[in-house]
């Protein structure tokens, strides 16, 4: 019996995260801001279409990749992110959704400005410091992106 203890553990330990999780999406969720400009949603959301599209394409890497290749394939990834980026702040808000959105590319520009750095950590062997010093950071980053896109009705910008 003493066998099975250890099992059940980590089963609830597991189910724990994944609620604590879970809710912590749902609250993000919750507390995103929602947009009223109909034709904004619209035009950002064929330009992630397009960044979709672009990642749907792009080629993976090999079972052995080196640091190079892994940090060469990161930064196409982030490039790709970059150009839906700049795209995304030249589509005009409405006065009433500015803040909203200002806040939301803010959290794009951190995102590809990570992506950037992460793939010089991977190039220079530092990647797991940095996945160390940056995971609640990046956490909470990706899921105020999320939270944004769902809230939003934007399933085409839930990358991250």
């Amino acid at each position: 019996m003493r066998r099975r203890r250890p099992v059940a553990l980590a089963i609830a330990l597991a189910a724990v995260t994944l609620i604590a999780c879970t809710n912590k999406d749902a609250a993000a969720v919750n507390a995103a801001p929602r947009l009223s400009d109909g034709s904004y949603m619209a035009a950002v959301a064929r330009i992630c279409s397009h960044a979709v599209a672009a990642f749907n394409t792009a080629t993976t890497l090999g079972q052995t990749p080196t640091r190079a290749q892994t940090a060469d394939f990161l930064d196409g990834i982030d490039a790709t992110f970059a150009t839906m980026v700049t795209a995304l702040h030249a589509v005009p808000a409405r006065p009433a959704d500015q803040a909203a959105v200002t806040s939301w590319l803010t959290d794009w520009d951190a995102y590809v400005t990570f992506g950037h750095t992460y793939a010089d950590a991977v190039r220079a062997g530092q990647d797991a410091v940095v996945q160390h010093d940056q995971a609640a950071r990046q956490g909470a980053l990706r899921r105020r992106l999320r939270a944004f896109a769902t809230a939003n009705r934007l399933p085409s910008c839930k990358f991250p």
